[in-house]
């Protein structure tokens, strides 16, 4: 439902996002760190346990979203609150952060920023842009919430003159996230006993802060989520205080930049364990290791024991391509440039890649002939040149078996199941219809084709 600016407003609510100083090594996790495989084997019975004391009270009453900590390999996590170490990709992307409501909001079209719900908002709430393209402050005339997540949809007096492109593929898992917040610093470190587990977050004091975190999978369909590791990335970010609409952003195939999710919220909130019960004192904080503490809103709280692995706390984000569908009803997809090639969406043959040179070499067999679809997403031809044939499913099957493949060279053009895996499958459907015998399974379904 859209709701205009003479409504009332909701009351402000919370999420966060930090960063640790990855150096500083758990005293259980020995002088390499704890194996990859060990730490992601106790994952999946977590996850459910997760569902009830994280997804489901952020549900009823989200948590201010926290500050990301930056790595500088010194015992004290730190906040990236400069942009020293962003990509020249990333820059562009910071430039286009909006402050509103102590929180961020990032415009995406011409009159729309899209933001949290759960922070709030009211008539006379304007977004301002301190520098970069869309330097000024613009009013709000109107917002419509998703009825399916906590997206917000905020529509502005005026024009931003730039914005970002929507991921409308899917297929985040695995890819790495730069984090954008305005959380609080860390306070002060956590121990239970003699161990570090993390840090507790000072109030938020509206300073821009980023890291980057792996997207570890998703929640619900409409969310994804990034644990807080403490051998993770070298500015690995989680969320705390003040975080909350802050955007998510992860590369591509052919490398842009994509808003994937919009912070929603993270682990807590927490308290000591006190002679086998919760001590009654509740803290929020950014936390590798939840071994030894209780987790949950209160009258909720789980109590999570200490385990040969570190347990880490997450932060979750609204994701973006699970509510394609809900934004395109709002803002008109068909005549934007989404992957900023040049060449409006309605024009483009591969409206979500860019590819400006709009080359066709046919599809399906040897014809050259042009099919519609660009070569740049062809599903099945991950060689390049445009067609899907044996050349391409050869080259997949080699790849899948873990065997050079000198020709794969398109990965996000292999899935044409929509299975979100790349395998012999793909590569037996692709060799039967260049045969001419296409499977009810094969289509348009890689993620450079994704809408």
């Amino acid at each position: 439902m859209k709701t205009r600016i003479d409504e009332h407003s909701r009351q402000p609510g919370c999420a966060a996002r930090w960063d640790r100083a990855r150096r500083r090594r758990n005293a259980r996790s020995g002088p390499g760190g704890l194996a990859a495989p060990r730490r992601l084997a106790v994952l999946p019975a977590l996850l459910s346990l997760l569902a009830s004391w994280l997804v489901l009270p952020l549900l009823v009453a989200p948590r201010e979203a926290q500050a990301i900590l930056a790595s500088d390999g010194s015992p004290t996590a730190t906040r990236q609150t400069t942009t020293q170490g962003l990509t020249t990709s990333e820059l562009a992307l910071y430039a286009l952060l909006g402050q509103f409501r102590g929180f961020l909001g990032t415009p995406i079209d011409a009159t729309h920023f899209i933001t949290a719900q759960h922070i709030g908002i009211a008539a006379g709430d304007a977004i301002t842009f301190a520098g970069g393209p869309n330097v000024g402050t613009y009013s709000i005339v109107g917002w419509t919430d998703d009825p399916g997540s906590d997206l917000r949809i905020v529509e502005i007096a005026g024009t931003f003159q730039d914005w970002v492109p929507l991921n409308g593929s899917g297929y985040e898992a695995s890819k790495t996230a730069t984090i954008f917040g305005r959380g609080g610093a860390p306070d002060s470190e956590l121990f239970v006993g003699t161990e570090l587990k993390g840090w507790t977050a000072a109030n938020p004091d509206g300073a821009i802060s980023w890291g980057r975190n792996v997207v570890t999978g998703t929640l619900n369909n409409n969310q994804i989520y990034a644990r807080f590791e403490i051998n993770g990335l070298p500015q690995e970010a989680g969320l705390t205080a003040g975080d909350s609409g802050g955007p998510w952003f992860a590369a591509d195939g052919q490398g842009l930049m994509r808003l994937i999710g919009v912070s929603f919220g993270a682990t807590g909130p927490y308290q000591l364990d006190v002679a086998g019960a919760p001590s009654g004192s509740y803290f929020e904080a950014a936390l590798f290791d939840l071994g030894g503490l209780w987790v949950g809103a209160p009258g909720n709280a789980v109590f999570i024991p200490e385990n040969p692995v570190n347990v880490p706390g997450v932060g979750v984000a609204s994701r973006i391509s699970d509510r394609i569908g809900w934004i395109s009803t709002l803002i008109d997809l068909s005549t934007e440039d989404t992957d900023r090639d040049g060449i409006a969406n309605q024009f483009d043959n591969c409206p979500w890649v860019a590819n400006a040179n709009q080359l066709d070499n046919g599809g399906l067999g040897s014809s050259t002939a042009p099919d519609g679809i660009g070569n740049a997403c062809q599903c099945g031809d991950v060689t390049g040149e445009g067609q899907v044939n044996d050349t391409d499913a050869a080259f997949i099957k080699r790849h899948a078996l873990g065997l050079s493949a000198a020709l794969f060279l398109v990965p996000d053009n292999c899935d044409v199941t929509g299975d979100g895996a790349c395998n012999g499958t793909d590569a037996t459907l692709i060799r039967h219809a260049a045969a001419g015998t296409l499977n009810p399974l094969f289509g348009q379904h890689c993620p450079n084709a994704m809408p």
